[in-house]
């Protein structure tokens, strides 16, 4: 059995006022509880941070550990950064928007879409544990002003320009937009954040569809505040807990800090109740 991970996170973007600050530590705390606590070997941890972090790179990595997992094998792939959603290009998607990952090179006419993700995805061999982490927006507001770099907190999610030109043109945008949410919906149960869907990975994402990701001043640094309490929790319990303690207590620890977001676990249900990195 080998265990084997990509980690990815970017601060630096060639977008002009893009830049984040707390992607590289996610980096550095996910990768510390993984060698700490679940026996991952330094060698077998590939990271991808600021300027090594292109659309090419990213993608030679993830499918060069999709592909070498064989059965027994535990796998992870953790994403920190700019997330968007631009109009979908080949009519598989309800809301006619994919959802896509922002490369320190991103380019709006060829973005990194989730159906790459979700092809690639598909093509891990039955009897492989795979565990994907993001964290980062899957949506937002074409509205929004991006914050100054000294801003305690930044919602990590770009708005997509082809969209600000349609609307400046004044013609008719492609799919619903989703607007960020300023707080949870009120009388929402916790346990419609425990998804079940029919994939073989295990998804953690650091918010609902609905809502922004934060990069927050947490702990005398800048950090992703998914990762951020994630790694907390892992730590507390010493690396023994399953995936649904592990939602529980970082979703805890987000709203004690009066954080709005809502993180998400979903995948098959009959694994949420495995230890994690199993």
């Amino acid at each position: 059995m080998a265990k084997r991970a990509v980690l990815i996170g970017i601060n630096k973007y060639q977008a002009p006022g893009a830049d984040l600050q707390g992607c590289v530590n996610d980096v550095k705390n996910l990768r510390g509880a993984l060698t700490t606590y679940y026996g991952f070997g330094d060698k077998d941890i590939t990271t991808l941070t600021d300027a090594q972090a292109t659309k090419k790179a990213m993608e030679r990595a993830i499918k060069k550990l999709i592909t070498k997992g064989k059965k027994g094998d535990v796998l992870l792939i953790h994403y920190s950064g700019h997330g968007s959603n631009v109009p979908d290009d080949n009519g598989d998607e309800a809301d006619k928007r994919d959802e896509i990952l922002c490369p320190t090179d991103l380019d709006w006419k060829d973005p990194f879409r989730d159906d790459w993700l979700r092809k690639t995805l598909g093509k891990l061999r039955s009897g492989v544990s795979l565990t994907v982490i993001m964290d980062c927006c899957h949506s937002g507001t074409i509205t929004r002003v991006m914050n100054p770099l000294d801003a305690p907190r930044r919602q990590r999610y770009l708005p997509c320009p082809l969209d600000l030109m349609a609307t400046e043109s004044g013609r008719k945008l492609r799919g619903t937009l989703r607007g960020q949410l300023s707080k949870a919906a009120r009388g929402r149960k916790r346990k419609n954040d425990i998804v079940h869907a029919d994939i073989q990975e295990l998804l953690i994402t650091g918010c609902r569809d609905t809502q922004t990701s934060a990069d927050a001043h947490i702990g005398g640094s800048y950090n992703g505040a998914l990762t951020y309490y994630l790694v907390e929790s892992i730590k507390e319990a010493e690396g023994k807990l399953t995936y649904r303690e592990l939602h529980q207590r970082t979703a805890a620890k987000l709203k004690q800090e009066d954080f709005d977001q809502i993180p998400q676990l979903e995948g098959r249900r009959t694994s949420f109740d495995r230890l994690f990195l199993s």
